[in-house]
């Protein structure tokens, strides 16, 4: 019973570090993000967008007419997911994504894209 409980609280453990390390890493992309891109009239925005199993964060640079300049997605269960830049975003519209997020085939990418701009429009007005 002892080896259980043992067992237990070293899961727990590794569990809180491992989430120190994720945060930190999150917070070092998004300095990192931000200070490039500070003194432009560029906008900077994150969302989270969750699937079955996995849960995806994108992070979106776009300018004042809603076009994506750089787009960073981060998928997977573990804290060994990293950010890439995903170039195929890269020039298009954010208004193109308007509807997106109510398709059933659409990728996590594209609806948070859409929410994204929901949340520019909210801005706006």
């Amino acid at each position: 019973m002892s080896g259980l409980v043992i067992v237990l609280i070293v899961l727990m453990l590794s569990q809180s570090l491992l989430s120190i390390v994720q945060v930190k890493y999150y917070q070092r992309f998004i300095k990192k993000i931000t200070t490039e891109q500070a003194g432009t009239e560029y906008e900077f925005y994150t969302e989270v967008v969750k699937g079955r199993l996995l849960r995806a964060i994108v992070a979106v640079v776009v300018d004042a007419e809603g076009r994506v300049i750089q787009c960073y997605v981060c998928k997977g269960l573990t804290i060994f997911a990293r950010f890439k830049e995903d170039q195929s975003y890269k020039g298009t519209q954010l208004v193109n994504y308007s509807n997106v997020a109510k398709e059933k085939g659409a990728s996590q990418t594209e609806k948070a894209l859409s929410q994204i701009y929901t949340r520019k429009l909210e801005a706006v007005t």
